[in-house]
C-alpha cells in the first residue's frame, strides 16, 4: 500500500527521473528498537510523518486488537481497537486502517457471527481519538464469509471500502463469492451496497488505490467458470457506481489451482504512475511473483514482467520510494533458509537486485508483510518470530547508474 506524495515531490521526479534507473539498488536497514514484542499480523499506514501499525497480541487469554503510533521514532502506548472471543485472527486476512483527507480514520475487522464470520468497523473524526461503537460493515448476515478488505480515503470526505462476500451455508451459492464495495460518507454512515464482480475467488486479498481524478483501481483474484483464478481489476469512481465497467486482466496465466491460493494482490500508486503484483503456482510451471505497470491512472497496465520464479513463496506488498521507484517485497526461500526479500523495480529496463530484510519461515503463522511510503524510504513490518520487526528501505544511487533523461 502506498502514501501519495504532494506536487513538490512530483515536482522533482520531472527534474530529475530517477525512476528510469537501470537496475535501480536499494539500502535495506533493520530497525530492532521498533520491534513489538508478542505480536502478529501487522498492518502498516503512513500519513505525514506518523506511522499507524495495527496488529493482534494476547492479553490475559484475552486476544486484542491494538494500534501504536510511531512519531519521531518512538512508539506511543498501544490504543485498544477490540478485544473479544469473537475476534477472528486470520493470518492471511488481516485487519485495515485508513486515515481520511478530513482527519478522520477508519478501521476494520474480521468477528465471528455465529455461523460464519463478517466485518466490523469503526469510524472516528478525529484521527482516531474516539470511535463510534463496533457495527457490521455489511448488510448481509446470512453468509458464510466475509473478509478481505480494502479501504481508500475519499477526496471530499469518507471513505470506499471492498471486500469479499460468500453465500450462505446450505444454499446452491454457497460457494460463489462475490466483490462487493460501498461509500461510508464523512459522517461515518454506510452507504449502498453494489456488486463490483459477482464471482471471484474465496480467500485471496483485495487492494485498491485512488487517484486525484477520484477513480478507484480494485485489485482481485477473479474466478472464471472452468476454474482459472488470475488477477483481475476494476476501475471507477465509488460515488457513481455505474462508472465500475467490466473486470479486465492484469495477469492471464490460467491458473486453477487445486485448493484456495491465499495469495492475492498488492497495488500501490504515486500520482498516475502504478504497479500491481501478482503470483501464479501452476502445478507444470514454477511459481513466480509478476508486475505488471499503469501510467495513466490505472486505465491500462502494460505486460506483466517476471519478478522472482523459483523459490518464489509470494505473500507479497509493494510501495514507492519517493525517487519514484515501486519497491516489491515477498517471501522467498535461498539455500534453505527462507527470507522477506525486497527488489526496486524501475518503469523501464531490468529491476534492481533482490536483497535480504529478515529471516523468516514458510509457515502461516509468518502472513504477509506489509510496505508504506514515507518521505525518505519505505518502512517493511513484518512477523519477526513472535514478534513484529521493522526495517527501512532506501534508494542507493551509485555513480554508475544510467538514467534515461526522458520526461513523459
Amino acid at each position: 500500500m502506498s502514501f501519495v506524495f504532494g506536487c513538490a515531490l512530483s515536482l522533482l521526479q520531472v527534474a530529475n527521473p530517477v525512476h528510469e534507473i537501470k537496475n535501480p539498488r536499494i539500502t535495506i536497514v533493520e530497525l530492532p528498537e521498533l520491534t513489538i514484542e508478542g505480536a502478529k499480523y501487522p498492518t502498516i499506514v503512513q500519513a505525514g510523518d506518523v506511522l499507524y501499525v495495527n496488529y493482534f497480541i494476547e492479553k490475559n487469554k484475552i486476544t486484542r486488537l491494538e494500534q501504536r503510533r510511531l512519531i519521531n521514532g518512538a512508539f506511543t502506548p498501544p490504543t485498544l481497537m477490540s478485544a473479544s472471543e469473537n475476534l477472528m485472527v486470520n493470518w492471511a486476512d488481516r485487519p485495515r486502517f485508513a486515515l481520511g483527507h478530513d482527519d478522520s480514520s477508519l478501521v476494520t475487522w474480521l468477528e465471528s457471527n455465529g455461523h460464519g464470520y463478517g466485518i466490523k468497523y469503526m469510524f472516528s473524526r478525529e484521527s482516531g481519538a474516539a470511535y463510534t461503537e463496533a457495527k457490521w460493515l455489511h448488510q448481509d448476515q446470512e453468509g458464510a464469509e466475509h473478509g478481505f478488505v480494502s479501504l481508500v480515503p475519499l477526496k471530499l470526505g469518507g471513505f470506499f471500502a471492498v471486500w469479499l462476500q460468500g453465500g450462505a451455508f446450505g444454499t446452491d451459492d454457497a460457494y460463489q463469492t462475490s466483490l462487493m464495495g460501498l461509500v461510508i460518507n464523512a459522517d461515518g454512515v454506510l452507504g449502498d451496497e453494489f456488486v463490483l464482480d459477482d464471482k471471484v475467488c474465496d480467500c485471496c486479498d483485495t487492494d485498491a488505490e485512488i487517484f486525484d481524478s477520484g477513480n478507484v483501481v480494485v485489485t482481485f483474484r477473479d474466478r472464471s467458470d472452468d476454474e482459472e483464478r488470475d488477477i483481475y481489476y476494476v476501475r471507477g469512481n465509488p460515488l457513481e457506481p455505474d462508472s465500475f465497467g467490466g473486470a479486465k486482466p492484469i495477469s492471464l496465466d490460467e491458473w486453477k489451482p487445486n485448493g484456495c491460493p491465499v495469495n492475492g494482490p498488492a497495488i500501490a500508486s504515486l500520482g498516475r504512475h502504478t504497479a500491481a503484483l501478482t503470483y501464479c503456482n501452476k502445478q507444470w510451471s514454477t511459481p513466480r511473483l509478476q508486475i505488471a505497470q499503469s501510467q495513466g491512472g490505472g486505465k491500462k497496465f502494460g505486460l506483466v514482467t517476471i519478478l522472482s520464479a523459483k523459490d518464489t513463496i509470494g505473500r507479497a506488498d509493494i510501495a514507492y520510494l519517493p525517487e519514484g521507484i515501486p519497491v516489491a517485497a515477498w517471501l522467498h526461500t535461498i539455500e534453505d533458509e527462507v527470507w522477506w526479500v525486497a527488489r526496486a523495480v524501475p518503469r523501464k529496463g531490468l529491476a534492481g537486485p533482490r536483497e535480504k530484510i529478515s529471516k523468516s519461515s514458510s509457515a502461516r503463522n509468518s502472513g504477509f508483510i506489509s510496505l508504506a511510503s514515507t518521505a525518505t524510504g519505505v518502512i517493511a513490518c513484518y512477523n519477526d518470530g513472535d514478534d513484529i520487526g521493522f526495517s527501512s528501505i532506501e534508494f542507493e544511487q551509485a555513480a554508475a547508474d544510467v538514467v534515461d533523461t526522458e520526461v513523459e
